[in-house]
């Protein structure tokens, strides 16, 4: 968790030796303000009030600090959504191995609330060379490409909301059409980090990109 209700404040980041309560639940949370992992608050009973949260880590806290603080961390019912963007839709920033039924229960949840964005962290793959981008000679518009990807998280098939995978180039990959099966491939569209950086923070426009 970014925030915490504290004595003297609400909605307060962590910070070494902090006690607040949780938004959320109301429970106790404690600060967590290691030398490695980022400053985050943790329920003091260690299971945290909501099933769908990961643990914090710098990737995922870069991506929320593109949204202002009252668009961070929005509680939407018994859940927390990562970003709310300002067109109202959700976005999850997702690092962590997650199932399918999770995938879709998660859409289903925030179907209620208008549409749905995911970053997934591909970072590793594409380093890696297990994600294969590849611009093909004749693409259909520019930032067309299709993909390989070898040890796929096959779970992202599942997903029905808009998909872009954060590869660590400056560019993310939205996914058009992935096929799970070997040899998992599909094609997608490039968009620049900058692009969606600015459609979150509302700087630049409220239509989210295509």
């Amino acid at each position: 968790m970014i925030y915490a209700d504290i004595e003297t404040a609400p909605h307060a980041t962590a910070a070494p030796g902090g006690v607040g309560t949780c938004p959320a639940c109301t429970a106790k949370v404690i600060a967590k303000c290691g030398p490695i992992v980022s400053w985050h608050w943790a329920h003091a009973r260690g299971e945290d009030c909501d099933p769908w949260s990961e643990p914090m880590s710098a990737w995922h806290l870069s991506w929320q600090a593109h949204a202002p603080d009252e668009r961070r961390e929005v509680i939407l019912g018994q859940h927390r959504a990562d970003v709310v963007a300002p067109d109202g839709s959700v976005v999850e920033v997702q690092r962590s191995t997650i199932a399918a039924d999770e995938i879709r229960e998660r859409e289903a949840f925030y179907a209620f609330f208008g549409s749905m964005t995911w970053i997934f962290d591909a970072r590793g793959a594409y380093e890696d060379l297990r994600l294969d981008v590849r611009r093909p000679r004749n693409p259909r518009t520019p930032d067309y490409v299709t993909f390989r990807w070898k040890h796929p998280r096959k779970s992202i098939a599942a997903c029905t909301a808009r998909v872009l995978l954060d590869i660590g180039t400056g560019e993310l990959l939205r996914v058009g059409r992935i096929y799970p099966d070997a040899p998992c491939g599909g094609w997608g569209h490039l968009i620049p980090v900058s692009t969606v950086a600015r459609w979150i923070s509302g700087t630049d426009c409220e239509r989210r990109p295509a």
